[in-house]
């Protein structure tokens, strides 16, 4: 599996594959982890509301495996990327 962010702003492409044990991490942490700016002023908490990515879905309270369940094709995009 993968993850593919699309950063709408640059039109930058990031891939990054996972492993098994990321898909019970938050969305946020994992991206964090890989160097990928995501905007989050609460630092995860769920309360500034930055760390949105499409549809609204805010990336600190989204789990991976949650994600896939929502977007299979694992397509991130990022408005201010």
């Amino acid at each position: 599996m993968q993850i593919e962010i699309i950063g709408q702003a640059s039109g930058k492409v990031t891939k990054i594959l996972l492993q098994e044990n990321d898909l019970k991490i938050t969305l946020l942490a994992f991206l964090r982890s890989h160097n990928v700016t995501i905007a989050s002023s609460c630092d995860g908490d769920g309360v500034c509301k930055k760390c949105v990515i499409q549809n609204d879905w805010l990336t600190c309270k989204l789990t991976l495996e949650s994600f896939f369940q929502c977007q299979p094709d694992g397509k991130i995009y990022v408005g201010y990327l």
